[in-house]
This record gives C-alpha cells, sequence and structure tokens, in this order.
C-alpha cells in the first residue's frame, strides 16, 4: 500500500499563498480605498463609491469616469482574496506545524532486523519499496549473435549508442529503471526500452526511444506497439514518454534531461 505524502504539497501551496499575499498588499496600494455600490434600474446601471459607514449609499461615479469603478472593483476583490489567502495560510501553518516528523513509511524502518522478519509491512520506505521493484526478475530479451555491443555504467548491455546515453543519465540521476522488461498485449509480448519507477507517485511509467524513424519497416512496427500500447492504458504524456532519432537528426540528450527532472522523478 502506498500513500503518497504530502507534506511537500501543503509547504507548495503555503509559499504560494504567502507570494499571494504580498502581490495583493502591493496591488492594493494602486487603488483608492473605499467599497463599490451597483444599483440597477431597468437596463441602466449605476455605480456608487462608498467611502464611510456614515454615507453608505455613496456617491454616484460619473459615467465619464468609469475608470473609477474598475479600479474601487479591483480593490475590493483584492481585499476579499487577501482575507481569504490569509484564512488559508493559518490552516496550512498548523498543518505543517503538526505535520509528523516521522512517516508512516518510517515505522518499519525504525524496527531493527530481527523485527522485520517478523512483519509484513504495509508501507515501506522509498529505498526498500525501489530495491523490492528492481529485484523483482524478468526475462530479458536477448540479443542476436554479432549485433555490436554498448554497455551501460549499470553493467548492462543495450542495443544503440543512444539508449546507453539514456540508461547512463537515468542511472547517474538515480531514477530506477529496468532495460526491455516485457509486458504482454492481448497475447504478444513487447519489450519497452525502459521500464521506469517514479518514486514520487511510485506508478510505473514507460520510456521508449525510437531511433530509426526514416526507416518504413522499424516506423510501421512501432506504430502498431504504441497503438497496442494505448489500448493497454499505456497513453503518451501521461504514463508513456518518446524520444525520436534519424539518421539526421540524433538523440536530443538536453531532452532526455528534461524528462529526467520533469517527469521522471
Amino acid at each position: 500500500m502506498y500513500i503518497k505524502p504530502i507534506y511537500d504539497d501543503l509547504k507548495s501551496r503555503h509559499d504560494s499563498v504567502i507570494k499571494l499575499i504580498d502581490l495583493c498588499h502591493n496591488e492594493i496600494a494602486k487603488f483608492p480605498p473605499g467599497q463599490l455600490r451597483i444599483s440597477k434600474t431597468g437596463s441602466r446601471v449605476y455605480y456608487y463609491h462608498v467611502t464611510s459607514r456614515e454615507h453608505s449609499n455613496g456617491r454616484i461615479i460619473d459615467a465619464a469616469n468609469s475608470s473609477l469603478h474598475k479600479s474601487i472593483a479591483q480593490r475590493t476583490y483584492l481585499e476579499a482574496l487577501i482575507r481569504m489567502a490569509k484564512k488559508e495560510e493559518h490552516v496550512l501553518r498548523l498543518a505543517l506545524d503538526n505535520y509528523p516528523v516521522r512517516g508512516l513509511e518510517n515505522i518499519y524502518d525504525s524496527y531493527n532486523d530481527e523485527r522485520k522478519k517478523l512483519v509484513k509491512p504495509f508501507c515501506l520506505p522509498d529505498d526498500e519499496y525501489k530495491q523490492s521493484w528492481l529485484s523483482k526478475p524478468y526475462k530479458l530479451k536477448g540479443f542476436k549473435e554479432g549485433m555490436p555491443v554498448y554497455s551501460t555504467m549499470k553493467g548492462e548491455r543495450v542495443r544503440s549508442k543512444s539508449e546507453q546515453l539514456i540508461a547512463d543519465r537515468l542511472y547517474v540521476n538515480g531514477i530506477p529503471y529496468k532495460y526491455e522488461c516485457p509486458i504482454t498485449i492481448n497475447g504478444i509480448t513487447f519489450h519497452p526500452d525502459f521500464t521506469i519507477l517514479r518514486m514520487s507517485d511510485r506508478k510505473e511509467i514507460y520510456y521508449e526511444h525510437l531511433g530509426r524513424l526514416d526507416d518504413p519497416g522499424y516506423a510501421k512496427d512501432n506504430v502498431f506497439k504504441l497503438n497496442s500500447y494505448a489500448h493497454k492504458g499505456i497513453r503518451l504524456g501521461d504514463n508513456l514518454f518518446l524520444t525520436f532519432e534519424t539518421r539526421e537528426q540524433p538523440l536530443d540528450i538536453n531532452l532526455v534531461e528534461q524528462m529526467i527532472r520533469k517527469d521522471f522523478r
């Protein structure tokens, strides 16, 4: 069982709310004080500038001065935004101050080795969950005799220089992955280039590098494969990520780095 920790999300929301409050305070000084009263008679709309409780009806705003009622309305909106933001900030601060330092996953991690043997954990720490995922065996696809040998920093063999570069970037960035781990769809076995465990939500995602798109047969096979993936719920931008290559357009390693930062952690 996995329960996504929310402390970082709470902290991020809290920081954003604080920034919003500061921004509103800076903006509000640009607008005149007071409130806006709006009255409608038939098809006519009248705007009144209310500056004190003693004169709650306010002073009518000349129709030629349309910027004034917009300015007052904007200030009123900002004041309401500040009030609500302060309430939310208070609640978020309470949540952050009372959030347990040791999460659910840390309970099992705090046990000694002998006690761990007696317990089947519901919530594994990230490191143990990652090692458990990586240690599950799978059958490798294998290589035809005479194929070039490309070895990764992790000590595995891959099929191309580009796959070697990708595997090494995943490895040095601490992204857990399996190379060509098989999946079966409608009785057909496919071997995605990289099956990745995204630790932020412990979700398996897939990364395919399409390295010979100028080969018509290769392109046709991959259209079939990607359509099969989609039928299984492996969809581009959700749990499937792609890079492309032709003889004239090599792998863009900067794009790989970008996906690692934004999508694979």
